[in-house]
């Protein structure tokens, strides 16, 4: 479950997006069916709350980093 880019583990609560891109999604959850991993992911699209399934390798660690005037934007790690 290691991130190539950071070296991190995935975890519960992180941010995230899949490798390809897409929308930051925070992982809420972690399961195992028939032997394999998926991390159980949560994002919005406009108000509406989605949620899906997604194997760790699919994934990559999102770093948020604060913003000169105080906000936060995401940049890939």
């Amino acid at each position: 479950m290691n991130n190539s880019k950071s070296n991190q583990a995935l975890k519960i609560g992180d941010t995230v997006e899949l490798k390809s891109g897409g929308p930051p999604m925070i992982i809420t959850k972690y399961d195992k069916y028939d032997d394999i991993g998926y991390f159980t992911c949560q994002w919005f699209v406009g108000e509406k709350l989605e949620e899906d399934l997604f194997t760790p390798g699919s994934l990559q660690l999102v770093v948020k980093k604060p913003h000169k005037k105080g906000t936060a934007f995401y940049k890939r790690s």
